[in-house]
């Protein structure tokens, strides 16, 4: 009996519970998916470490330093190994032969490397290791052909001073040192015949750059140690170098917060259909218990049915789930060599997991079964009698239409049975928000306050190694190249300014407390026109500004006095103010311009900004900037925006994909709930749709009706998470933004994507599924409103 009235409910309910049944594939699907991508992104990290050999400690230096990393880790204790690789840095690097070849990006901090000097094992595309390279050919990461509009086949042409060669892109290559989309270093992969092609440039020692892998078991005394080192660009622990793929985890990260939506807008949806399902079959319970069926015995039937629908959607959306899991890691998998690892479990373990919250669920809410009784049965639920008015509003005189006025009535005089749907769209309007706000926000000019440089117009990267500027008589040539600009821009009839950046490495001291870190100089620019979290701009040459993370590991704040040391000598400065930035990850200090020492130990450059001092418009500034190419052809030109998402490795594009996925799995969540609800509104109210017909109402006004009442929740929604866009952005991603350097976060929103054009293809989509649904209005008749209350 009990398998005879399940049959025929799962046939009478056929969209309900074909709606459950997709909510729980994609719920499954999801989340199996983004917990397998997660954890294998994550074991993936340390296999791969481990698979190239990387070591517990990493440094990155230039040559000509007085001590070299190699003699310093000679006094440090606890060194077990030592290991160095010679790269070549390369003047310049162009891709030739495409039809977009002004795209090209020509970044100066690339290098040449070959496998006759490697200390760590490298990986081609497909995660087989690169055991030989052929004379013409060259490996290089993903992540920079895309930057430069490039792919596997295309021609490359390198140059180191005065030595150029032509290779071939043979395949990507996964370099676990510099292979993340934050490490602005860009290793070009080549044959050793060619390298010691570039070997034979003149001149050569401004090019050379070593990176050197250290075992140790006491990390503190080693970096002590590197302390006395005066040229080393960077240095890193192991656990630092894998945070560097942060951006690379955000994907599979943001994708299980929608997984976690997902399941909760099931169980709800779920909790919905239950109740509407018992207040439906008051008389059928009622029957049951007059004949002595017991309570768990009702019960059971319908855990028995749901435990059906969820045992076979989450078989359907664990299958689904590995080849969209697999479409997902492609697209954070291009750097990293991934590890299969117990997939299989972990999604079964996830699917059964969802099961179970759902079987768990649907026995919570099927209580209200034990307050049944057979004289409910009689009265379907009901005693037949109200107390009190159902409506909240009062038509009279009011110059509104009654369609509106009905719509309006029933969302303010049964609020709870609009909540479901309001939640529902609204969780997933925000989470579309909070996607296209980060992808914004990565392409935004304003972003670079984040990276505490200072406001631009445009940027040039300019072609050519950095290297030569950090010569003795850089400082000067720096600044003969910024007039030179300057001049071709006045030539144009366009005043700017035109100012860069310079990095230095410098030891900071406060009391017992020694921390080495990066040291930023603006040159042709003064520091107030950079932003504080608090204090003032540096005023001369004893006053510095810190970011708050390197203030956190000294223990100090504003106005404390430490000792700031360069190979020049020692400065007493007072820290006058605080910042952020996720510039090596929150990890440097701005000093007062001139306070750098000689350009000749410098450690790094940021590229040439450009700021217009007659305010264009934004199509004013896109014209120059185009004209701006012209002038400098062999230069990469872009606006503030481009530049931005230039500097963090192409974040936007990535989020752009993201959101792109999310778009279609939030039309089609809001149009099965819209379905759904919709569908049991016009179960129960076919009585008053018979009523409505009787007095009168053409079929075109109910259904205008019924799709009122949808549209106004689902207008509501969209304000609430225009509202709440902010705060829930915050929530969800702060604590990413903060680990790489960024306390305070402030998201720039595209208006008119993320407030119109997008909740606009949403509500329209929703719409329109409900319209189709409604057309049934049309079957009733109005001989049925035996039925109304």
């Amino acid at each position: 009996m009990f398998f005879d009235i399940l049959k025929r409910d799962l046939k009478r309910k056929k969209t309900m519970n074909v709606i459950i049944l997709l909510f729980v594939i994609l719920s499954v699907m999801f989340i199996s998916s983004s917990v397998m991508n997660l954890t294998s992104m994550t074991g993936s990290l340390d296999s791969f470490f481990d698979k190239a050999g990387v070591s517990d400690y990493t440094v990155f230096e230039r040559s000509g330093g007085t001590v070299k990393a190699a003699d310093a880790v000679k006094n440090a204790e606890g060194v077990t190994d030592f290991k160095q690789e010679e790269c070549i840095f390369l003047s310049g690097h162009k891709f030739v032969g495409r039809a977009k070849e002004k795209d090209s990006q020509n970044a100066n901090t690339s290098m040449v490397c070959c496998l006759s000097h490697q200390i760590q094992r490298y990986f081609d595309g497909s995660d087989n290791e690169i055991t030989e390279v052929a004379d013409g050919e060259v490996y290089v990461r993903q992540s920079l052909l895309d930057n430069s509009n490039a792919k596997v086949g295309d021609k490359v042409e390198l140059t180191v001073a005065d030595v150029t060669r032509t290779f071939t892109v043979k395949d990507t290559l996964k370099d676990a040192v510099l292979g993340s989309r934050m490490m602005g270093n860009a290793r070009f992969l080549i044959s050793e015949n060619e390298y010691k092609a570039f070997e034979k440039a003149e001149p050569l020692e401004p090019y050379l750059f070593y990176l050197s892998f250290i075992d140790t078991n006491d990390i503190p005394a080693l970096e002590k140690a590197l302390n006395n080192c005066d040229a080393i660009a960077f240095s890193l622990d192991r656990s630092t170098l894998q945070f560097t793929y942060i951006l690379e985890m955000v994907i599979a990260g943001i994708l299980l917060v929608v997984s976690i939506a997902l399941i909760i807008i099931a169980v709800v949806i779920l909790r919905f259909t239950i109740s509407f399902t018992l207040s439906e079959e008051y008389r059928q319970i009622g029957i049951m218990k007059a004949i002595g069926i017991p309570d768990g015995k009702i019960r059971s039937l319908y855990l028995v049915k749901y435990l059906a629908i969820s045992v076979l959607g989450a078989i359907i959306g664990l299958t689904l789930s590995f080849p969209f899991g697999s479409k997902l890691l492609k697209m954070v998998s291009q750097n990293i060599v991934m590890e299969n690892g117990n997939s299989l479990l972990l999604g079964i373990i996830c699917a059964a997991a969802v099961v179970c919250i759902i079987v768990l669920f649907c026995y919570l809410s099927t209580r209200k079964v034990k307050k049944f009784t057979p004289v409910d049965a009689v009265r379907s639920g009901t005693t037949g009698e109200r107390y009190k008015k159902k409506g909240v509003i009062k038509l009279g005189k009011k110059p509104v239409r009654p369609v509106f006025f009905m719509a309006v009535n029933d969302i303010l005089s049964s609020p709870k049975r609009f909540l479901i749907m309001l939640f529902t769209f609204f969780v997933g309007i925000s989470m579309l928000m909070v996607g296209l706000n980060i992808s914004s926000t990565m392409t935004s000019s304003k972003m670079l306050n984040w990276i505490n440089m200072a406001q631009c117009d445009a940027a040039l990267v300019e072609s050519g190694s950095i290297e030569k500027y950090m010569v003795a008589d850089g400082r000067e040539k720096l600044n003969q190249k910024i007039s030179e600009i300057e001049s071709d821009l006045s030539e144009k009839g366009w005043k700017a300014d035109c100012f860069v950046e310079v990095i230095s490495t410098v030891i900071v001291t406060k009391g017992d407390t020694e921390l080495k870190t990066n040291g930023v100089e603006g040159i042709n620019m003064t520091p107030d026109e950079y932003m504080y979290l608090e204090g003032t701009a540096p005023q001369n040459k004893n006053e510095i500004a810190m970011s708050y993370i390197v203030a956190d590991k000294l223990g100090a704040q504003i106005g404390d006095t430490v000792t700031v040391k360069t190979p020049d000598g020692e400065t007493e400065c007072m820290i006058t103010a605080v910042y952020q930035t996720m510039m090596s990850l929150g990890n440097n200090i701005r000093m007062y311009p001139g306070q750098t020492y000689s350009f000749q130990n410098l450690v790094g450059l940021n590229d040439l900004q450009i700021r217009f001092n007659d305010d264009p418009s934004t199509g004013e500034i896109e014209k120059r900037i185009e004209a701006i190419k012209e002038m400098y052809p062999d230069d990469k030109v872009m606006n503030a925006g481009d530049y931005v998402d230039y500097c963090v490795g192409g974040v936007g594009g990535m989020m752009d994909g993201v959101t792109g996925l999310l778009l279609p799995v939030i039309i089609l969540i809001d149009i099965l709930v819209a379905v759904l609800m919709e569908k049991s509104f016009l179960t129960k109210e076919r009585g008053e749709i018979a009523m409505l017909k009787a007095i009168g109402f053409k079929n075109r006004s109910i259904i205008l009706w019924q799709i009122l009442r949808i549209a106004i929740v689902m207008i509501a929604a969209v304000l609430f998470s225009v509202a709440l866009a902010d705060p829930i952005g915050k929530l969800t991603t702060g604590g990413i933004f903060q680990m790489m350097g960024a306390k305070n976060i402030i998201f720039d929103m595209d208006i008119l994507k993320t407030f119109v054009i997008y909740p606009a293809i949403v509500l329209a989509t929703t719409v329109f599924s409900v319209f189709l649904t409604a057309l049934s209005v049309r079957k009733v008749n109005s001989n049925e409103i035996n039925s109304v209350e």
